[in-house]
C-alpha cells in the first residue's frame, strides 16, 4: 500500500459523478492495485479520501477491496476490473460519498453509510453483479439527505438499496439489460423519493418500497417486454406516477395504504397487467392503455376515492372496486372493440360514468361487455354511447341495489342489448339531467326487472325490431316506453 498527499486531480475523481465533498489540505489519500488491501482512516477524521483501483486478470480468483471512515466529509472509491471481485466502502459521520464501479462480472461491491447527509454512487458494467447500499442517518432530527444513484448495463445483475429515516432520494438511470433486479426500500418519518428512468430490456424486476410522509415514486422511460413493477407506499401524501411505458406483456403493481394517496400510470402495448390498490381516505387512481389485450385493474377501499380508466384498443379488460362511501368511477372506451369493462360499487352516494366511443372525432366502440353493480345508497350510473357515430353490439348488465338510485342512458348504434335489474325504494331510469333515456338503433333489446316501491321508467326506443320487457314487482311503479 502506498500513501501520498492529496492532489487536486484525486479529489476530481470523487467528484467525477456529480457529487461534492469538501477536503482540507494534508489529508491521506491511499491507492492500491494489490490483490487484497484494508484501508482503515483515523475516528472523527475530517476530509479523508481513499482510492482504490484493482484489475483482476485473467483465471484470477478476483479482487478484495475494505475502506472503512469515520468522520466528517469523508469520501471513499472502488473501482474494479474483471470478475469476481469484492468491494466494501463503510463510512460512519457526516456529508459521506461512497462511490462503487464494478467493470466486468460475478462482482460483488457494497456500500454501508451511516450519518447525515450520506451520497452513494453503484455502476455495474456486465453480468451477474451484486451492487448494495444501506443508508441510516445518526439522529432522526437531521433534514441532511441521502441520495443513492445506480447504474446497469448488462444482465443478471441485482441492485439493492435500503434507506432509513428522513429525506431519502433515489435515482435509477440508465438501465440496459435483461433479467436484472432492483430493489428499493426507503422508510422514515419524512420526504422519499424515488426515481427510475430509462430502464430498457426483458425479464427485468423493480421493486420501490416507501413508508413514511411525502412518499413519491416515478417511473419514466420503461421499455421492453415482460417486465415487472411493484410500486408500495404506506402513509400519508404519497404519490405513484409511471408513464412513457411501451411494453409488452408487462405486471404493475402500485398499492397505497394511507391518506391523500394518488397514482397515475399510462402504459402503451399489449397484453400488460396494471393494477391500482389504494387503501385509505381520498384517494384517486387514473390508468390509461394504448393497445390491445390490456388488464387495468383498480381497488379501492376507503372514503371520497375516484376512479379514470381510459383506453384505445382491443380485446381489453377493465376492472374497478370501490368499497366506501362517496366513490366516483369513470370510464371511457374511446375507441375499441371487445373490451369487457366491470365495475363495482358497494357503499354510500357512489357514482358512475362509462362512455363509449367519441362521436366528435369519429370513433366507435363495439362488441363491448359492461357489467356494473352497484349497492348502497343514492347510487347514480351514466351510460353513454357516442351520438352520430354509431356503436353496436354491446351489452351492458347494470343492478343497483339500494334507496334513490338513479339511472341515466342514451345508447344509440344497432344490436345492442341492456339488461336492468334494480332492487330499492324511489329508482328512477331515464336520460342525462332531466330527460328521458334513449335507447337508439335497429335491433335493440331493453329488459328492465325492479323489486321494490315508487320506481319510475321513462325513456324512447328508437328503430326497428326493438325488444322490451319490463317487469316490476312492489307499490307504484311507473314504466313508460315510447318506441318510434
Amino acid at each position: 500500500m502506498k500513501g501520498f498527499k492529496k492532489t487536486i486531480l484525486s479529489t476530481a475523481v470523487i467528484m467525477g459523478l456529480g457529487f461534492t465533498i469538501q477536503v482540507q489540505a494534508g489529508e491521506d489519500v491511499k491507492t492500491s492495485t494489490q490483490d487484497s488491501i484494508t484501508i482503515e482512516q483515523a475516528v472523527n477524521a475530517v476530509g479523508s479520501v481513499a482510492i482504490v483501483q484493482q484489475t483482476s486478470t485473467v483465471g484470477a480468483l478476483g479482487n478484495i477491496a475494505i475502506i472503512n471512515q469515520t468522520g466528517l466529509f469523508n469520501g471513499a472509491r472502488i473501482t474494479q476490473d474483471g470478475d469476481l471481485n469484492e468491494a466494501l466502502i463503510s463510512q460512519d459521520g457526516e456529508n459521506l460519498v461512497g462511490i462503487a464501479e464494478a467493470i466486468g462480472d460475478s462482482n460483488i461491491h457494497e456500500i454501508i453509510q451511516t450519518g447525515n447527509g450520506a451520497q452513494s454512487s453503484m455502476t455495474a458494467v456486465g453480468n451477474t453483479n451484486t451492487m448494495t447500499v444501506a443508508q441510516d442517518e445518526l439522529t432522526t432530527a437531521s433534514f441532511l439527505t441521502h441520495r443513492a444513484v445506480a447504474k446497469i448495463t448488462g444482465d443478471d445483475n441485482s441492485i439493492s438499496v435500503e434507506q432509513g429515516n428522513n429525506a431519502q432520494w433515489y435515482f435509477g438511470t440508465d438501465m440496459e439489460g435483461s433479467a436484472n433486479e432492483i430493489e428499493i426500500e426507503q422508510g422514515g418519518d419524512k420526504w422519499n423519493e424515488a426515481y427510475s428512468r430509462r430502464l430498457i430490456g426483458d425479464d427485468n424486476e423493480l421493486k420501490i418500497e416507501q413508508d413514511g410522509y411525502y412518499n413519491t415514486s416515478y417511473v419514466n422511460d420503461l421499455l421492453g417486454n415482460n417486465n415487472n413493477v411493484t410500486l408500495s407506499q404506506e402513509g400519508d401524501r404519497n404519490k405513484i406516477t409511471a408513464n412513457d411505458l411501451v411494453v409488452e406483456k408487462v405486471t404493475i403493481l402500485a398499492s397505497q395504504e394511507g391518506d391523500y394517496n394518488a397514482s397515475t400510470i399510462v402504459v402503451e402495448g399489449e397484453e400488460n397487467s396494471i393494477i391500482s390498490d389504494q387503501d385509505g381516505d381520498f384517494n384517486s387512481a387514473e390508468l390509461l392503455a394504448f393497445g390491445d389485450n390490456n388488464d387495468l385493474d383498480i381497488e379501492q377501499n376507503g372514503d371520497f376515492n375516484s376512479v379514470y380508466l381510459g383506453m384505445i384498443g382491443n380485446n381489453n379488460d377493465f376492472e374497478s372496486d370501490q368499497d366506501g362511501d362517496s366513490n366516483s368511477v369513470h370510464i371511457v372506451d374511446f375507441q375499441g372493440d371487445n373490451n369487457d369493462i366491470e365495475a363495482n360499487q358497494t357503499g354510500n352516494e357512489n357514482n358512475l360514468i362509462v362512455q363509449m366511443g367519441d362521436s366528435s372525432f369519429g370513433y366507435m366502440a363495439n362488441d363491448n361487455d359492461f357489467t356494473i353493480v352497484q349497492t348502497g345508497n343514492v347510487n347514480e350510473l351514466t351510460l353513454t354511447t357516442s351520438a352520430v357515430a354509431d356503436s353496436n353490439n354491446n351489452t351492458a348488465t347494470l343492478t343497483q341495489e339500494g334507496d334513490f338510485n338513479i339511472l341515466d342512458l342514451m345508447l344509440e348504434g344497432s344490436d345492442n342489448i341492456l339488461t336492468l335489474s334494480q332492487i330499492g325504494d324511489d329508482n328512477i331510469i331515464g336520460g342525462e339531467g332531466e330527460d328521458a333515456f334513449i335507447m337508439g338503433g335497429s335491433g335493440n333489446e331493453f329488459v328492465v326487472t325492479q323489486i321494490g316501491n315508487g320506481n319510475i321508467i321513462g325513456g324512447y326506443i328508437v328503430g326497428t325490431g326493438a325488444s322490451v320487457n319490463v317487469t316490476q314487482i312492489g307499490d307504484n311503479n311507473t314504466a313508460i316506453v315510447n318506441q318510434n
